[in-house]
C-alpha cells in the first residue's frame, strides 16, 4: 500500500471512530429536546384528587389568601451543545413540588412566595440529573429554590377565564444565592383557581452555579427557570 492509500484509509479510520464515539457518547448522555414551554393548557381544569385544582365558578371577587396547589410545575431551561456543537439539545427538567401563596386586597398582591424543591426536579436523561443534582446544583446542600415579591398590581380584576399581564419584581434564590429580578408574569381566572405563568432569565455565573463541561458537551452559561403555578383560596 503506497503512502497515500495509507493517508486515506487513516483518514477513514478516523472518521469512522469520530462517527462511532459521537454515537457511544449521545447513548450515554441521552435525552433529546425537552418539551415546549409552559402555558395555560398544561394546568389541570378539574378537581382530579385533593389539593388539585378546582372547576367551580369564580367569584367576584379575589380578596383573601392564596396558597399554590397541584397542577403547578416548575423547572428550568437551558441549551447543551453536543459534540463540539453538532448537536444542540434543549435540555428541560420540572418537578411539581411547588408550594407558597400571596395575598390579594381589590387589584393588590402582596407576600408572594413560591418554593421549589429542587431536588426532585428531573429530565428525559438519568446522566444529566445526576450532573444536576450534584456537582451543578447541590441539591443535598440546597434542596430548595424560592422567589420571593413583596407586592404586585393586577391593574384589575380580571374575569373567569380572563387573563391579565402583571410586572413584578421580586428576588430569586438559588443555590443560596439571592438576586433581585423583573419578570412579566399572566395570571388567568380559571373557575374557582387562579393560574400564574411566567420565566424568569438566569445566568448561572451570577448565582455561583457551575456548569461542568465533560467531553463532547458544553452547558450554557444562560439559561431559564420557568413556572405554572396553580392556586385557590387558602
Amino acid at each position: 500500500m503506497n503512502k497515500s492509500a495509507k493517508i486515506a484509509v487513516g483518514v477513514i479510520v478516523g472518521l469512522v471512530g469520530v462517527a462511532v464515539g459521537g454515537f457511544v457518547l449521545l447513548n450515554v448522555l441521552g435525552g433529546g429536546d425537552g418539551p415546549e414551554e409552559l402555558t395555560f393548557a398544561d394546568a389541570p381544569t378539574t378537581t382530579a384528587a385533593p389539593g388539585g385544582p378546582s372547576s367551580e365558578p369564580a367569584g367576584e371577587s379575589l380578596d383573601g389568601p392564596w396558597v399554590i396547589v397541584g397542577g403547578s410545575q416548575a423547572g428550568y431551561r437551558v441549551l447543551e451543545d453536543r459534540i463540539g456543537g453538532l448537536q444542540n439539545i434543549e435540555a428541560v427538567g420540572r418537578t411539581d413540588k411547588v408550594t407558597g401563596g400571596f395575598t390579594v386586597a381589590g387589584s393588590e398582591v402582596s407576600d408572594i412566595n413560591a418554593e421549589v424543591q429542587v431536588a426532585t426536579i428531573t429530565s428525559d436523561s438519568s446522566f444529566r440529573d445526576g450532573r444536576f443534582a450534584g456537582g451543578i446544583m447541590d441539591t443535598q446542600t440546597f434542596p430548595v429554590a424560592t422567589f420571593a415579591a413583596p407586592t404586585a398590581s393586577l391593574g384589575s380584576i380580571p374575569a373567569d377565564g380572563e387573563t391579565v399581564t402583571v410586572p413584578v419584581s421580586g428576588e430569586l434564590t438559588l443555590k443560596g444565592v439571592t438576586k433581585p429580578v423583573e419578570t412579566q408574569l399572566e395570571v388567568k381566572r380559571a373557575g374557582r383557581s387562579v393560574q400564574v405563568l411566567g420565566s424568569v432569565p438566569v445566568v448561572f455565573a451570577d448565582y455561583g452555579i457551575e456548569t461542568p463541561q465533560p467531553p463532547g458537551l458544553s452547558v450554557r452559561n444562560e439559561g431559564t427557570v420557568e413556572f405554572l403555578l396553580v392556586a385557590e383560596p387558602g
